[in-house]
Order: C-alpha cells, then sequence, then structure tokens
C-alpha cells in the first residue's frame, strides 16, 4: 500500500454533483489543488481559486460582476480564464453529464483516454442521476483500484461466483476489465427455485479518480460511475452516480441503496490498512499492478 496521496493526479475527475453547487460559486475540494465553480448563463465553469494578487480562495465569498470574480480579500476582478488580464485564474475543461460535474486537470486532450465520447454515447439513454457523496478516511486511488481487485468482489461483497474477469488497454488509453458475475436470481413465483444467472461486468478507467462500469444482461445494463477525489488534510470525497434506462427509473432507490451499503463494507477494509505494510502482490493481483501502473501515467497537479 502506498502513502495516501492528496495532490490530485491529472485527467479526469468528479468532485462535485450539481445539488452541491449551493450558488453561483462554490468553492471545490481537489486535494491540494484549489478550484472555484461558477454558475453563468453558459452554464458550469470551473476555475482555479487561488486570487493571483494575494492568494485569496475566491470560492469563499468571491462574487461574479461583469464576466470576473471580484476576490473577497481586497476586491480585484480576477478574469475567468482570460490570460490578456493581468490577473486572471486558469479555467479546466468541465462535462456535466446529468447530476455529475466531471473535472479534468490537464492542459491538453492526452489525459482524456476517451472519456468525453463515452459519457456523451450514454448520456441520452442512462442520464446520471446523484447516488452517493461521502467522506471516506482511504486513499482515493483505492475507490478505483476496487473494480480491478478480482477477489475482493466474492470475499468483501460475498458475490457468490466472478467468472473470466480479465483486463486489458482499451483502444484511447482507458483501462478495462471485464467478466461476469455469477449469482442466484430472485425467487421463483409460486415459490420456484432461484435460478443462476450471469451479470456482465465491464468497467473502464479512465483515470486514477474515475471508472464507469456496465453491470446487468444486455439491454438493461446499469451505468455506475464510482469517483474520488483526495482531500487537503488526508482522506478522500467519494461520489457515486448511476445511470439506468426511462424504464428502469423505478429501480434507482434500491441501487443507490445498494451503492451505499456497498461503499460501507469496503470502508470497513479500506480505513483500516496499515500504509506501512509492504504489498506481497502476486498473480492474482496482476490487474491490481496494471491499475497502478495505468495511475502512473498521470501526472500529480498540485
Amino acid at each position: 500500500m502506498t502513502a495516501p496521496t492528496t495532490a490530485p493526479h491529472s485527467g479526469w475527475h468528479l468532485p462535485v454533483f450539481t445539488s452541491e453547487l449551493t450558488g453561483e460559486v462554490t468553492p471545490l475540494e481537489l486535494g491540494t489543488r484549489r478550484l472555484v465553480a461558477v454558475r453563468d448563463e453558459t452554464g458550469v465553469r470551473v476555475f482555479d481559486a487561488d486570487c493571483p494578487h494575494r492568494g485569496a480562495h475566491l470560492g469563499y465569498g468571491g462574487r461574479l460582476a461583469d464576466g470576473c470574480l471580484v476576490c473577497p480579500f481586497h476586491g480585484r476582478r480576477i478574469g475567468l480564464g482570460d490570460t490578456s488580464r493581468r490577473l486572471s485564474v486558469t479555467e479546466h475543461h468541465v462535462l456535466v453529464s446529468g447530476e455529475a460535474v466531471f473535472v479534468r486537470l490537464s492542459d491538453g486532450p492526452d489525459d482524456d483516454r476517451g472519456f468525453t465520447r463515452a459519457i456523451k454515447e450514454l448520456a441520452d439513454s442512462h442520464p446520471l442521476t446523484a447516488a452517493v457523496s461521502r467522506s471516506m478516511n482511504a486513499d482515493p486511488l483505492l475507490v478505483v483500484e476496487n473494480a480491478f481487485d478480482i477477489d475482493h468482489f466474492t470475499e468483501v461483497h460475498k458475490v457468490p461466483r466472478v467468472r473470466a474477469m480479465a483486463h486489458r488497454h482499451g483502444d484511447e488509453g482507458e483501462l478495462v476489465m471485464e467478466g461476469e458475475f455469477v449469482m442466484a436470481s430472485m425467487p421463483m413465483p409460486g415459490g420456484g427455485a432461484p435460478r443462476i444467472v450471469g451479470s456482465r461486468f465491464l468497467a473502464r478507467a479512465y483515470s486514477p479518480g474515475v471508472v464507469v462500469t456496465l453491470f446487468g444482461p444486455p439491454g438493461r445494463e446499469q451505468v455506475i460511475v464510482t469517483a474520488a477525489v483526495p482531500r487537503e488534510k488526508g482522506g478522500c470525497a467519494v461520489r457515486v452516480a448511476i445511470g439506468v434506462r426511462d424504464e428502469q427509473q423505478g429501480e434507482l432507490p434500491l441501487l443507490v441503496q445498494g451503492s451505499e451499503r456497498a461503499l460501507d463494507e469496503d470502508a470497513v477494509i479500506w480505513e483500516r490498512l496499515n500504509p506501512r505494510v509492504v504489498p506481497r502482490l502476486d498473480v492474482r493481483d496482476a490487474a491490481v499492478v496494471a491499475y497502478r501502473e495505468f495511475c502512473a501515467t498521470f501526472p500529480e497537479r498540485a
């Protein structure tokens, strides 16, 4: 287990749901990188939050005026991504899908890894609904690594059996895990015995902090977006968004409960890991190793 990180990596993050944007100006926590979300007539925009004049946090008391952020410390007007101004803050790429607000910390397109295309393709059929938002005393990298930790599904979450689980790199540099969960169906009407059914599991990590999973039989797949961002003082903020087809909307409450229960089960383990123990990984941990190597290709953006 590596030491928990507080500096965010480049690539995509899910630092906030639209319901958590409390006004025109909202501070965002992304580890040591201080950000501010602004809602204007164009939608949601995200910027670095440090005022270039004296370093005040523009998310706490800053206000919009004439296309600028007015600093709460000295009242300076700070340009929003306007490099022609002497005082301006950098703007970051934002992708809003349903209630999820994704932010990409990188200067070029290299760290997209196909995420923008994937989310836009799912937007119409599986609009994302905020399901879980909670803080956890755990390394944020553990959250996405979970999708690549094969043995934990049966031991922690009591999945009866998983089969044909294999990882690979996708065409656009994302990391993929695919296989099947083998489970018993609900009891049949009239007291018939449950059937053994398989549910496809297809997870794609697009950054160290965001994994998009399709789960379920063909035509009834659920989309589960699991994400974690570091907190400046340690630990992480975990968010889960769920997308289902229109005819499955009635299933959302149970899916939200299931996501909360799964996180509770993981938290018991994650929050008690000893960071001083040097892992002794073996061949069964090959997908975890691949995920850690994948994370190393995203530089920190402190």
